[in-house]
């Protein structure tokens, strides 16, 4: 039986700086602006302008809509299926990785659940993404006016064309420095061990709630199967602006570290079964539906365990337990993955929604701590946003201009499928 094998093939970024001519060198990997300024180019926005920001260095990005890792796939020069391209190939053959570098999408962001990176401080020891060279596509909209709902999808777009734009220059070096690949492969002498499957909840809430699959918007779409080398190679583009802590970028899509540990742990001492997704709906009934459908295809993988995690928080709560619930009838042992509300003091009630049949949860972290950040030498996008965001007072900033705020404003701090900084202790 002919299965799907994707090898990735990493090119290892250690400095990125604008030159005359896209290359790669020796890690170091040159930009020509205006040609990146041109192929990302949309009368939506009356200016969009690169900076790059660098681990360490004194700079606030504020506010940041998505993360996104450059990639291109070597057999079709395109990525990001059903975005900006056709449907040629996903999940398979080769795509090359330059990896230590993201592209940063912000600019004068029409919403308020948006965040900041601090690429040094205390912020940054909260934010995954702080270790990454940021290549910062600002973006301002030409028309105050302009609907919410384009804006949102033009600034998706845009992340997109960039990422797709810069990988593209992997493919002018003819050396790689790693190679991993991603199959999955039955186990015939280990089938003692414990099958393990994975359910992803992701946002279909509408309100700028949701990702999209394929290029689909993921309100349009059921709970579905789906092989965990299709997230990888970039299925799910982040469409989203729940608050920054939780969010799911496209970066941690296609880095996804469920996916990555099951399939390192896959014939050592679990079996990797197999995946599903599943959009979460802000309906009581469609998320009943959610939870019926999604347990009865994680069922056809016959596990003895499923990893659920959830995205964003508040009513998402209830997806997660109903499938839960849904998962323990039948029994399937459930592992929950999700972060926790608890309060700055951690004394209040964590979650919004309960069971008595979650008796395993992995915290990915409080979402209510408050942190003090000093003012930094430089700003990228707008400081002046930073007491409308979600988890920021509107007193936040301080005389000397360093701000109090909260952890929910630093870009994945909490996220959920475990990509932050923070950890759980085993007890």
């Amino acid at each position: 039986m002919n299965r799907m094998n994707l090898e990735l093939e990493w090119i290892n970024i250690r400095d990125v700086h604008f030159g005359l001519e896209d290359s790669i060198e020796d890690g170091i990997l040159t930009i020509n602006k205006e040609a990146l300024l041109e192929a990302v180019k949309n009368p939506i926005f009356s200016s969009i302008d690169v900076e790059i920001a660098k681990p360490g260095e004194s700079v606030r990005i504020i506010t940041v809509k998505d993360v996104i890792e450059p990639r291109i796939k070597v057999e079709t020069k395109s990525c990001f299926p059903g975005i900006i391209d056709g449907y040629e190939m996903c999940g398979e053959g080769t795509t090359r990785v330059l990896k230590g570098c993201c592209v940063t999408t912000t600019g004068r962001i029409i919403g308020f659940q948006e965040g900041i990176i601090d690429m040094s401080g205390p912020g940054a020891e909260y934010c995954p993404y702080s270790n990454l060279i940021n290549i910062v596509l600002v973006a301002e909209p030409a028309d105050s006016e302009l609907s919410p709902i384009l804006h949102e999808r033009a600034i998706r777009i845009l992340g997109v064309k960039a990422a797709t734009h810069i990988g593209r220059i992997g493919l002018k070096s003819s050396a790689v420095d790693a190679k991993k690949e991603y199959k999955m492969t039955k186990l015939v002498d280990h089938t003692s061990l414990p099958k393990v499957a994975y359910l992803q909840l992701y946002m279909a809430q509408g309100l700028l709630h949701d990702d999209y699959v394929y290029g689909m918007d993921a309100k349009t779409l059921p709970s579905m199967m789906m092989h965990p080398n299709e997230l990888l190679d970039s299925a799910i583009v982040s469409g989203n602006c729940v608050t920054s802590s939780d969010k799911t970028t496209t970066y941690d899509f296609q880095n996804h570290p469920v996916i990555e540990q099951l399939y390192e742990r896959h014939g050592k001492d679990l079996e990797f079964a197999g995946m599903a997704i599943s959009p979460i709906s802000t309906v009581l009934a469609e998320k009943e539906r959610g939870a019926m459908v999604s347990i009865n295809l994680i069922s056809q993988l016959n596990p003895d365990v499923v990893i659920i995690s959830q995205e964003g928080g508040g009513n998402p709560e209830a997806d997660l337990m109903l499938c839960c619930e849904r998962a323990e009838k039948r029994g399937i042992k459930t592992v929950l993955l999700m972060h926790d509300n608890p309060g700055a003091d951690g004394t209040s009630e964590p979650l919004a929604n309960t069971s008595a049949m979650a008796d395993a949860i992995i915290t990915t972290g409080n979402d209510n701590v408050y942190l003090d950040l000093p003012k930094m030498q430089k700003n990228i996008g707008h400081i002046d946003a930073l007491r409308l965001l979600s988890g920021s007072p509107d007193d936040c900033e301080e005389k000397d201009e360093s701000i109090r705020t909260g952890i929910l404003v630093i870009m994945g701090a909490a996220n959920e499928l475990g990509a932050g900084k923070l950890c759980s202790i085993e007890y």
